[in-house]
């Protein structure tokens, strides 16, 4: 009788461990974290796009697509995807990992890509911005009154702590702009027959 059992448990687990190198071998499902500008200039065939802030809306879905297929995290370069693995593993995602050098190697490697528009990175947004209050800053300190020279200080105290800290207090506002979000529903964008 124990034979029987140990045997059970052989097969049951030879079993779960074929299931899994199974899963394992699909091509991954990739869930690019960029904005939705960022994502229409280029990305990955069959990628889709789910912004960083609106990956809570999807959390459930991506849990029963873990279950079904890898998930692959993209943005640029790989800063926002460790975000969003670490939200997405803290809150049940099974099989889930990061693209290594983000699309940008990706594109760097000569593998296939999908392009569109041309439009302004998030990144793009922040350093435009930025540089718009520099100057604004300096041309009224110097014409209105000189407290304005706070302005540009103030802007470059903000670029330095998101320099050190990989954080950005702008980009986060930027990416909550009707421009920087999804623009469908949660249920249309990531569909669980989709694999």
């Amino acid at each position: 009788m124990t034979t029987t059992l140990l045997d059970q448990e052989q097969i049951a687990e030879t079993s779960a461990a074929s299931n899994n190198a199974t899963r394992q071998d699909l091509n991954p499902l990739y869930v690019d974290v960029r904005t939705p500008q960022e994502f229409e200039n280029v990305h990955i065939d069959g990628a889709r796009n789910i912004p960083l802030p609106d990956l809570h809306a999807y959390i459930e879905e991506l849990k029963t697509l873990s279950q079904q297929r890898p998930i692959m995290l993209v943005c640029r370069t790989q800063n926002r995807v460790k975000i969003a693995y670490d939200y997405l593993t803290n809150n049940g995602v099974t099989s889930c990992d990061i693209l290594e050098g983000g699309i940008t190697t990706w594109v760097d490697q000569g593998k296939p890509v999908i392009r569109g528009q041309q439009g302004i990175s998030l990144e793009g947004q922040v350093r435009a911005i930025a540089g718009g209050l520099i100057i604004l800053g300096v041309a009224l300190g110097f014409t209105v009154h000189s407290g304005f020279f706070f302005l540009p200080a103030i802007v470059g105290a903000g670029l330095v702590h998101a320099g050190v800290t990989d954080s950005c207090l702008m980009g986060m506002l930027l990416s909550k702009l009707p421009m920087n979000r999804i623009k469908n529903s949660p249920s249309t964008s990531v569909k669980k027959g989709d694999s």
